[in-house]
């Protein structure tokens, strides 16, 4: 990752941008606009970040709770084997947790062993029934009875031999998955949950009969454990108790305001190194009232996605310490093909994608922030990394025919499939930058012949919101990523059924045996030239699909009290979180 000092792509949009819009409130991947007005106590020992969207899931594993809000709180509280960690974003080894060791390529085998320490905070000991579980969920073993984002290469391994209470455990693959490490259990939607939680709330009499059940082949037992897997972590108004959510890292949740914060402190049984600070408080605050709030001593840390107005207060301000880096975060448009006016029609999809209007998007709202930013044209490969030129080149075809914005060519193809006039439903979350691309690209593909009925909404990213539940024509949101190719696998990827629990990430529920086999193979191969031409490949065919539209990639800002040490940016998907347990107040 290339980093950037203050002074430098801020002081030049400041200095020599064209400020065309006024503000716009940015926005990672899922945020909001509820803002609250409680006290930081931020002094002595706790730290406070300012996040736009509301926490609103313990277990972030599932298909509806995959979001980076629930990511970043949960990052202190469930740990495992591996985490994206440094300035880099790249995947490290989690020791605290414990050893892992791939010990054959032929078959991929790779051992695991759980710190002899390493306790629930309510001192069960973490063990292979919380493994069990685990690899229940995320292998997809019971054909979905428990939501996943996506299984990740865990569908390939047989399920573990382990004993009850068992420390060590092997993950055997039939056949190659090139991305292992971050399928080992550990980090954000391949974390742990607590076994004998769910065990309890499933109705089992003992964890040894869960256990047994996990191991059977009878998923109509563990009807009731997965409804709660699936839905008994989701937060609504107020925290569960507190057995329901022990932690298994540096800290425990202890306080929640709905919609207004979270409350982390120090994890008196974490067997490892002590946090650095005694509490973490999350408050939710709107993108663009998030400097106000820093400069005020209310928090300590902010991420807000940069707007000119929001680079020029962080920049005038001689108290606050920031830095502007890359992050794998990519704004796109993605269509729904499982209902609408798009699912069945090629030349639909194709019409819109000329009439969207893609230097518009970047000059009004990127490049007043980050001067050189340009239209994104592919998804899957930030342009730092390798393969990225590759895999642009493979789409040049398409991206010239389709990928610019053509106002006569979008009509053309409307008259000519007779469908003038079509009504499409463009959803987004409700804030202020996505508020400004909505319109532009409202007026461009209206002005194409298309009746574009824009519904941006607060509760967008809900389990029961319009991406979750299908109502939309065309979603408008970005993706927050990671180096791994693993990481998207789940996004294009045929679904089991086209619902909230059932699609993962391919929201709009896309289908190609073509695309599968790629996706088989891409995640199969560790020679990375491989990898680069079947990247490219994938790329070229959801050009050729016109599965999504990229649209650009979003720079990241952080700012903080130049009194809290050890901040580092991360450009990966829990971003700054990732070692908020060192974070230290001087």
């Amino acid at each position: 990752m290339t980093r950037f000092g203050r002074t430098s792509k801020i002081a030049a949009a400041l200095l020599g941008g064209a400020l065309v819009l006024s503000a716009c409130g940015g926005g990672s991947d899922d945020e909001s606009d509820d803002t609250n007005d409680e006290s930081n106590g931020g002094s002595g020992g706790t730290v406070t970040y300012a996040m736009a969207q509301p926490w609103q899931s313990y277990n972030n594993t599932t298909a509806g709770a995959n979001t980076v809000a629930n990511g970043q709180v949960m990052e202190q509280v469930l740990s495992g084997f591996w985490t994206f960690g440094d300035s880099d974003g790249q995947p490290i080894p989690n020791e605290d947790f414990g050893t892992f060791e791939k010990v054959s390529d032929d078959p991929l085998t790779v051992n695991y062993t759980i710190n002899e320490a390493a306790v629930w905070s309510d001192g069960t000991p973490i063990d292979c029934d919380d493994i069990l579980l685990w690899w229940t969920a995320q292998s997809g073993a019971f054909d979905g009875l428990f939501s996943a984002v996506g299984t990740q290469g865990v569908e390939d391994t047989a399920q573990p031999e382990c004993e009850p209470g068992g420390k060590s455990f092997t993950l055997l693959y039939d056949q190659p998955f090139a991305d292992w490490l971050t399928a080992s259990p550990g980090h954000g939607n391949t974390a742990i949950q607590p076994a004998h939680v769910v065990s309890g709330q499933g109705g089992f009499a003992s964890e040894e009969e869960f256990v047994a059940a996990l191991q059977g082949d009878d998923p109509s037992a563990l009807e009731a454990a997965a409804e709660f897997y699936n839905n008994g972590w989701v937060i609504e108004g107020a925290l569960p108790d507190a057995a329901l959510i022990p932690s298994s890292g540096p800290y425990v949740i202890s306080g929640y305001e709905a919609n207004q914060s979270v409350t982390l402190t120090a994890n008196e049984n974490w067997w490892g190194e002590p946090p650095a600070n005694d509490s973490l408080v999350f408050r939710t605050i709107a993108d663009e009232e998030q400097v106000q709030a820093l400069q005020n001593g209310e928090v300590d840390i902010i991420e807000p996605q940069p707007t000119v107005d929001i680079a020029q207060q962080i920049a005038s301000a001689s108290t606050i310490e920031s830095e502007v880096g890359e992050e794998y975060t990519y704004e796109h448009l993605d269509f729904n093909f499982n209902e609408g006016p798009f699912a069945d029609s090629l030349a639909l999809r194709q019409a819109f994608a000329l009439c969207v209007p893609y230097e518009d998007l970047v000059v009004n709202l990127i490049q007043p922030v980050v001067p050189d930013a340009e239209v994104k044209r592919v998804r899957n490969v930030a342009p730092w990394d390798p393969g990225y030129q590759e895999a642009v080149d493979a789409s040049q075809a398409t991206i010239d025919e389709f990928g610019t914005t053509d106002l006569a060519a979008s009509r053309a193809l409307l008259e000519a499939e007779d469908a003038v006039g079509t009504t499409v439903r463009l959803g987004t979350l409700e804030n202020q930058r996505r508020l400004d691309a909505g319109a532009l690209i409202e007026a461009s593909c209206e002005e194409a012949g298309f009746d574009v009925e824009f519904e941006p909404a607060t509760d967008f990213f809900d389990t029961t919101g319009a991406l979750a539940e299908n109502r939309f024509d065309v979603a408008m949101f970005a993706w927050a990523g990671s180096p791994d190719r693993s990481g998207w696998n789940s996004t294009y990827r045929t679904v089991t059924e086209c619902s909230a629990e059932g699609k993962g990430n391919n929201n709009g529920c896309y289908s190609s045996p073509e695309m599968d086999e790629l996706l088989d193979s891409v995640l199969r191969t560790s020679e990375q030239s491989e990898a680069i031409e079947l990247t490219a490949q994938i790329e070229a065919l959801l050009w050729q699909d016109m599965v999504t539209i990229p649209l650009y990639q979003h720079p990241g800002i952080t700012a903080w009290n130049g009194a809290v040490g050890n901040v580092i940016p991360n450009p990966s998907q829990n971003g700054i979180t990732w070692n908020a347990d060192q974070w230290a107040r001087s």
